[in-house]
């Protein structure tokens, strides 16, 4: 039987190989396998992560490569970074919205529209840290960011209005420091985001652009 640490370690890694498009067949394989060399390892009193001989999600990608033929894409590790941020991004927007409206005399109307697209900004996190292992998703992940920076952009459009309208006089406000910031924390994460979706496309689909 496994010590509590080694069952947590062994559930660990079942749940990131299930992100990737495995059959339950391959899956429940590399869970007997590794569950096979937990045992093994304890029977020696050695710990797991010393027999493994690499960092835990390496050793899986190396598994799931050799069961299932499938590479870990290129940009998860991108998208999956953003995709936390925008969780974090879009939770702070769903508190700070939720106070306005229940205990704060803010504009409701204004407040529940800022919610609506805090939760918008929360599931397009979401939903890339849950697929940036599948390179089956890659045009999903990629659809939403494009949208996500074009809602964006039409955001921002009064203001970039605004400042030329101005001209010189805008960048002596204080509204431009805070559209520069405000598009830095937008779009900065979003254009990485971007990025790691197109090095999540699968590598036959990348041989074939290197090709042409």
């Amino acid at each position: 039987m496994l010590t509590k640490k080694n069952k947590r370690m062994v559930r660990k890694m079942r749940r990131y190989i299930r992100t990737f498009p495995l059959t339950e067949r391959e899956i429940n394989q590399m869970v007997e396998d590794i569950t096979g060399m937990a045992e093994e390892a304890q029977e020696r009193n050695e710990d797991l992560e010393t027999v493994l001989g690499k960092p835990v999600r390496g050793f899986c990608d190396d598994l799931i490569y050799s069961v299932g033929g499938i590479k870990a894409p290129g940009g998860r590790k991108l998208i999956r970074g953003t995709s936390i941020y925008f969780q974090l991004l879009g939770l702070w927007g769903i508190v700070g919205c939720l106070i306005n409206v229940c205990f704060l005399d803010g504009e409701r109307i204004h407040a529940l529209r800022i919610l609506a697209f805090s939760i918008v900004i929360w599931y397009l996190g979401h939903y890339g840290e849950a697929n940036c292992n599948n390179t089956a998703k890659t045009k999903q992940l990629t659809a939403g960011i494009v949208i996500y920076m074009g809602i964006n952009l039409l955001m921002y459009c009064n203001e970039f209005i605004f400042a030329i309208d101005k001209g010189r006089t805008f960048l002596r406000t204080s509204d431009f420091p805070i559209l520069i910031i405000g598009m830095l924390v937008n779009l900065g994460p979003a254009i990485l985001y971007l990025i790691g979706a197109r090095r999540n496309r699968p590598a036959e689909k990348r041989m074939e652009v290197v090709d042409r």
